[in-house]
C-alpha cells in the first residue's frame, strides 16, 4: 500500500516571508548605521583639512614675516598664503550641522563654535577636527 503525501501548493509560508523581511530590515539598519558613521568621519576630515590649510598659511606667512606675532595676523593677511584655489578663510560643518569658524590667532589653529573649542573626537591630536601631529 502506498502512502500518499498531501500535495503542498506553491508559494511561501508565513514563517519564510517573516524571516526574509526580518533579514531585509536588519541589513537596512546595519547599512544605515554604517553610512552615518562615514558621514561623521567625512565632516571631521573636512574640518581637519580646513585647519591644515590655515596652519600651512600661518607657517608660510611667519616664514615671510619672522618678527610678526601670530595673534596680530589678520585673515586678509593669511588669505594670500592659503593653498591654490582657496580664496577665503575656510569654515567647517559640525556633526549637528552647525557652522564652525577657525581661530587663526593661535598656532596651530583650532575650530571654534562661538567661543568654545570644537573637537568631539577622542583626542586633540588624532587628525580629526584638529591639525593632528
Amino acid at each position: 500500500m502506498k502512502t500518499r503525501f498531501p500535495h503542498r501548493p506553491g508559494g511561501f509560508t508565513l514563517i519564510e516571508i517573516s524571516l526574509v523581511l526580518a533579514l531585509i530590515i536588519g541589513l537596512t539598519a546595519a547599512i544605515g548605521f554604517g553610512v552615518s558613521g562615514v558621514q561623521q568621519w567625512q565632516k571631521a576630515k573636512n574640518g581637519s583639512l580646513a585647519l591644515q590649510a590655515v596652519y600651512g598659511a600661518q607657517r608660510s606667512y611667519l616664514a615671510d614675516h619672522p618678527t610678526a606675532e601670530i595673534t596680530a595676523v589678520t585673515a586678509s593677511q593669511l588669505q594670500g598664503y592659503l593653498p591654490q584655489g582657496w580664496t577665503t578663510m575656510p569654515t567647517a560643518i559640525g556633526l549637528d550641522g552647525e557652522t564652525l569658524t577657525i581661530d587663526y590667532s593661535v598656532m596651530p589653529p583650532r575650530l571654534v563654535l562661538g567661543s568654545t573649542l570644537y573637537d568631539p573626537s577622542a583626542t586633540h591630536s588624532d587628525g580629526l577636527w584638529d591639525v593632528g601631529e
